[in-house]
């Protein structure tokens, strides 16, 4: 008798990733935004144009500092955590596709989606704004 690799339903999983990975990020934007409306932190840009141009292109994704801002309840880290869960929510997909395939050993399938993964990850750690020679 030959055993068979266990077959699960990729939709069914896929769908519980993304729900849990929104929800979650859910949850941080709101309570995020309601300490941010309970106590208006010091030092905020007073306009969104002003916000932009003061940090255009500017690398502004340090991990460490989001979490642990976040932990002390500080009302950004709080929402930027909320929208680093929401981006990584698609990678997470991506991701557990390729375990499900890894686990039911389809190679052609695993290969296809290291390759989108590869790609996410490359387009988000890599590939950033260009830097403008005008200045």
């Amino acid at each position: 008798m030959k055993s068979e690799t266990p077959r699960y339903d990729l939709n069914v999983i896929v769908s519980l990733v993304l729900k849990y990975g929104v929800l979650t990020s859910a949850v941080l934007l709101v309570a995020g935004l309601s300490l941010f409306l309970a106590e208006r932190p010091a030092g905020l840009p007073a306009s969104i144009s002003q916000l932009i141009s003061t940090n255009y292109g500017r690398p502004t994704l340090d991990l460490g500092q989001i979490f642990s801002g976040a932990v002390h309840g500080q009302p950004i880290f709080v929402i930027q955590l909320g929208l680093v869960v929401l981006l990584a929510t698609p990678i997470a997909r991506v991701l557990a596709s390729v375990l499900i395939f890894a686990v039911e050993r389809d190679k052609i399938y695993v290969a296809i989606t290291l390759v989108v993964l590869a790609i996410l990850l490359l387009s988000l750690f890599v590939v950033g704004p260009a830097e403008s020679s005008a200045g």
